[in-house]
């Protein structure tokens, strides 16, 4: 009678075994699906920023420049030029770490595309918060520096006052960054957390 039973046990589990590893199957080849979008997406849009963020850094750099040569062939003086340069080296500073951001960004979603790997899945996750992090720190210290660079450079005789040019340049700093977090959230955080979602999956599917 025990071999019997063991006999229909056994039967049953093999009949069992591959419904469950087909279910497994259609389970993993989702999550790959859904990553290799979401990765495909990030990328896309990184890509596009990148560019846009390495004209916008050029822009900034040629205009920063172009304008003390400007100031200089108008007669100014030597020691107000002088004065302006620690103003201008701010915005090309300001220039070239937002084309670093924009260019690490994209690396980020370049560099591991393995959307089966859990491995290449936790490095995006985790290098992209990280890089969400430092940035939005660096941003937060140097905006306010930038924008008042562009007050003090650019609309010298404009009869603003200095409290009213570190007010607006606060005020630009917190725009820009209410802006930066809604897009981020809109565009990057939704995928984002579809990828955390598959990861955990992918972790707690057996065998896998």
């Amino acid at each position: 009678m025990e071999l019997d039973e063991f006999k229909e046990r056994w039967g049953a589990a093999r009949k069992e075994a591959p419904d469950q590893q087909g279910h497994t199957r259609k389970a993993i080849d989702r999550i790959i699906r859904s990553n290799t979008g979401s990765l495909g997406e990030l990328k896309g849009k990184s890509a596009f920023w990148n560019r846009v963020g390495g004209w916008n850094s050029a822009l900034m750099i040629l205009l920063a420049i172009g304008y003390l040569v400007w100031q200089y062939y108008r007669g100014v003086g030597g020691y107000t030029l002088s004065a302006k340069l620690p103003l201008v080296a701010v915005l090309v500073g300001f220039a070239l770490f937002s084309r670093w951001a924009y260019s690490r960004q994209e690396e980020i979603f370049t560099e591991n595309t393995d959307a089966s790997s859990k491995e290449a899945l936790r490095k995006i996750l985790s290098d992209f918060r990280s890089y969400y992090r430092f940035t939005n720190l660096v941003f937060l210290f140097i905006s306010p520096v930038a924008f008042y660079a562009v007050f003090a450079v650019f609309l010298t005789g404009s009869g603003l006052s200095v409290t009213a040019v570190i007010l607006a340049s606060t005020a630009l700093t917190g725009i820009s960054f209410l802006l930066r977090y809604w897009y981020y959230r809109a565009v990057y955080f939704k995928r984002i957390k579809v990828m955390e979602s598959n990861l955990r999956e992918l972790e707690d599917t057996p065998g896998f």
